[in-house]
């Protein structure tokens, strides 16, 4: 796309509703939705894509290029270039809010918003994370993600869901890559510019401007974020006028890692209806 590389898998039937889903920061489309998509893909036609600088999807160059207004502006053409029809768009955490955005700049194109545990809390309703602290947090955090070996990689992402198998393993691949030691495929330059953007742009600019059903997704741990959820589940109801709210109990961020069973239930239950 525009001369760069972009990844993308699709699954399922294209005669059925389509999902776009875009995964979350420093992740990819395997990682965040390897098994959901093995459950979803029976009922509807899915595109998954690794967005930009992720997975095996080329950085932009530009710092600009990340925030939210100019990400959708670039995913109009990708979707022009490879859909013909109205679709749901799905985002987990920072695909969350670029699904949140698109829709807001691109609201004839959508059947309906589906937000896996982001697009409602961070950073307006976090008000401890500052920007300085977000920006230092995840800068020190690129520096220090660098691995000796396979099981050091493992022992710490096995600590971010309950339900550890082979699948979310596998999945664990997608996101780094080997140098001198193991590091994430996403560079500090794209992981950087993305919490600027999260900041210059935040999501609670788009929910006046969500004019197709919307259907949260969240998590309820760590207990910590209550307070945060709550506020942000308040402003989404307040403005956006057809939203459905979907607690799944004992979740923590990676929901859909914790309970796919549950969340794709609840995602199949919504979409039908619509």
């Amino acid at each position: 796309m525009d001369g760069a590389k972009l990844s993308y898998f699709a699954a399922g039937d294209y005669k059925n509703p389509t999902i776009v889903c875009l995964h979350g920061l420093a992740g990819s489309a395997y990682y965040s939705f390897a098994e959901l998509s093995k459950k979803l893909s029976n009922h509807f036609h899915l595109i998954l894509i690794d967005q930009p600088g992720h997975g095996k999807s080329a950085s932009f160059k530009n710092e600009e290029d990340y925030l939210f207004s100019n990400l959708a502006s670039w995913y109009e053409k990708v979707f022009d270039s490879i859909l013909d029809k109205p679709f749901f768009i799905l985002g987990h955490s920072w695909g969350a809010d670029a699904a949140l955005h698109y829709a807001k700049h691109y609201p004839i194109k959508i059947k309906g918003v589906i937000l896996l545990d982001g697009g409602f809390t961070f950073p307006e309703f976090q008000e401890e994370m500052t920007f300085s602290i977000a920006y230092e947090g995840w800068n020190t955090y690129i520096d220090n993600a660098k691995y000796n070996d396979w099981e050091e990689i493992l022992g710490e992402y096995s600590t971010f869901t309950k339900r550890w198998d082979s699948t979310i393993e596998q999945s664990v691949t997608s996101i780094f890559t080997k140098k001198e030691k193991y590091e994430l495929i996403a560079s500090k330059f794209t992981v950087l510019a993305i919490i600027k953007a999260f900041y210059e742009e935040p999501f609670t600019t788009t929910f006046p401007y969500i004019k197709s059903p919307l259907l949260l997704v969240h998590a309820t741990e760590p207990k910590e974020l209550h307070a945060a959820r709550e506020k942000g589940i308040s402003q989404l109801k307040k403005d956006i006028k057809d939203a459905t709210i979907i607690k799944i109990k004992d979740t923590s961020h990676m929901v859909q890692w914790d309970k796919p069973d549950e969340v794709s239930s609840e995602i199949i239950k919504w979409v039908n209806k619509q």
